[in-house]
């Protein structure tokens, strides 16, 4: 693999954390630094936290302050698999209904399940499989998407289409189902026809007529895993895939290095991803108002000396906020970027937090124009932390 790049150094400001009267331990021993987190429509923060056995899920009326007790999603014992490439996930209905997405080493090493609670997460359905083949292929890297309809989708990597898969080293199919009527049969799987990296998770996001549009990193024929986007036309039609990043990374491993995305009101997608190919070292910022027929130069973002990584995006009103890691040797740090002018001109650097000890991924999420950034570190545990 080439050496990474120096691509530039940014100033950087040290900005103490806001969270600091938060109790930011947890109440469950989590695996690998690894949690999903979500806002409901009145402002209750949600967490789902999946431990050895159990999914367990509590919620904040305070920003973070405070907690519930947790309470199991999971009533039976099941070997809980996640890890902050491959996390489980947490959505709230308009409705208040608390939907629920977890893994376990069940019929395969990975099996995704579905729950939900209707009485503000006392109690959950009895969890069901999304996968019509979970029972002889393995499916993981799910993620959940709730549009304006009411219509909850799911998009997930599976191993099904081992011989077709195996034409392209280190490929595997991506699954799509929705549903709008649960608890009514089952899940109705269909293929989205595109190859993608078996190891990085898909990003997902709503367009701004509401239909859904992934960023995902795709396994070409030349060898390279590029990241295109994906937009779904209409109730049935997936349209063409768009390349908006040509950085001809070949690589014969996993980078486990997922991109993100976010669409604001005016459809204008962010953008942001993961490379060490040959055009391209680094973590990289990039924008389209078009899906990906046309997209500007990427904006490279971070110290790639300093292993710059996992970078996220969110965008609220006029704002768009990144977040990514750096490790220089003793210490891993967040960092944050943004913009007040949907990415035409971008503030300082700003250093968020640093931990010595191992971190998940972060996380930016938004509510009523206030957007903060969810850390999870082993030491110092969970961080909440609003990005001004």
């Amino acid at each position: 693999m080439k050496k990474i790049l120096t691509i530039y150094l940014l100033l950087l400001v040290f900005v103490p954390t806001s969270n600091a009267a938060h109790n930011n331990k947890l109440p469950v021993k989590i695996i690998k630094n690894t949690l999903a987190i979500s806002f409901a429509q009145d402002g209750t923060l949600w967490r789902l936290l999946p431990a050895n056995d159990f999914i367990y899920i509590d919620y904040s009326k305070d920003l973070g302050g405070t907690y519930s007790s947790p309470v199991k999603v999971n009533q039976q014992a099941q070997k809980i698999s996640a890890w902050p490439e491959n996390p489980p996930a947490i959505l709230v209905t308009k409705a208040g209904r608390v939907l629920v997405l977890y893994y376990a080493d069940e019929q395969q090493k990975s099996t995704s399940y579905f729950s939900y609670s209707d009485d503000q997460g006392k109690t959950f359905s009895a969890p069901v499989l999304i996968s019509d083949q979970a029972a002889t292929n393995m499916h993981y890297m799910d993620k959940m998407l709730l549009d304006r309809a009411g219509n909850i989708h799911f998009f997930w990597h599976d191993n099904r289409n081992k011989a077709e898969n195996s034409k392209l080293a280190g490929s595997i199919s991506l699954y799509h189902a929705q549903t709008k009527t649960i608890g009514v049969g089952g899940f109705e799987n269909e293929i989205i026809p595109h190859s993608v990296c078996s190891c990085c998770r898909t990003a997902i996001s709503l367009s701004a007529h509401g239909n859904p549009v992934l960023l995902l990193r795709m396994a070409f024929a030349d060898g390279a895993r590029d990241h295109v986007m994906l937009s779904k036309k209409n109730a049935t039609e997936w349209g063409p895939a768009k390349r908006i990043s040509d950085d001809h990374w070949v690589i014969d491993a996993c980078p486990e290095h997922g991109p993100a995305l976010a669409i604001d009101k005016q459809g204008r997608s962010h953008l942001t991803w993961f490379s060490l190919g040959e055009k391209r070292q680094g973590i990289f910022y990039a924008q389209t108002d078009n899906y990906g027929e046309t997209v500007l130069k990427p904006m490279p973002l971070g110290n790639s000396e300093f292993l710059a990584s996992h970078p996220d995006v969110i965008a609220a009103q006029q704002r768009v906020v990144l977040v990514w890691t750096e490790f220089n040797g003793s210490e891993t740090s967040l960092y944050s970027q943004q913009s007040k002018n949907r990415g035409k001109t971008w503030q300082v650097v700003k250093k968020v937090f640093s931990s010595a000890s191992s971190t998940g991924y972060p996380k930016l999420l938004a509510h009523e124009g206030h957007i903060f950034v969810s850390w999870l570190t082993k030491q110092e545990g969970h961080h909440l932390i609003e990005v001004k």
